[in-house]
């Protein structure tokens, strides 16, 4: 598989870039009436994830994103590398979550899901029960192949 079929989050119609996203819903909120645009961060297992909740009169979208990591080089482990870009391929049959890879070589995982019907003291707990359903097998089986240790080179071959 070549560098051409990994889905550029930039470039790729499939994968949204997450920053153009939530560029454009908060452009969208500044020209309609809101009440808020509310910024969350946590960390579990390792990953920084970020939800932005724009609450207009009677409804509310979430986006939820994450850096799951970077891809590895191909000089350094071109087998790695080949079986992330075919887990991202993979990844787009799912319904709401998209990974990509960005130019600086960054994997995401995002997502916007509407919360409109979604209510205080629970409002994030739903849309993150959701995203973690859909994205947390696809990060998991990401993260053994950007955590382990690439194969060593078999030295020279040496005859007594």
């Amino acid at each position: 598989m070549s560098d051409a079929a990994l889905p550029v989050v930039s470039q790729s119609a499939d994968v949204p870039n997450f920053e153009e996203m939530l560029k454009k819903l908060n452009d969208e909120l500044k020209r309609s009436p809101f009440k808020s645009i509310e910024k969350f961060r946590f960390s579990f297992d390792g990953l920084d994830f970020e939800v932005h909740r724009a609450q207009r009169e009677n409804d509310a979208s979430f986006l939820i994103n994450v850096t799951v990591g970077y891809m590895p080089f191909t000089i350094e482990s071109g087998e790695r590398r080949e079986a992330i870009k075919t887990i991202i391929i993979a990844s787009r049959r799912l319904p709401k979550v998209r990974f990509g890879v960005d130019t600086s070589s960054k994997i995401l995982a995002g997502a916007v899901f509407d919360g409109a019907r979604v209510e205080r003291p629970d409002f994030i707990f739903y849309p993150l029960t959701l995203f973690m359903q859909e994205a947390w097998p696809f990060i998991k089986l990401i993260g053994k192949y950007l955590s382990s240790q690439p194969a060593p080179k078999p030295g020279p071959v040496t005859s007594c």
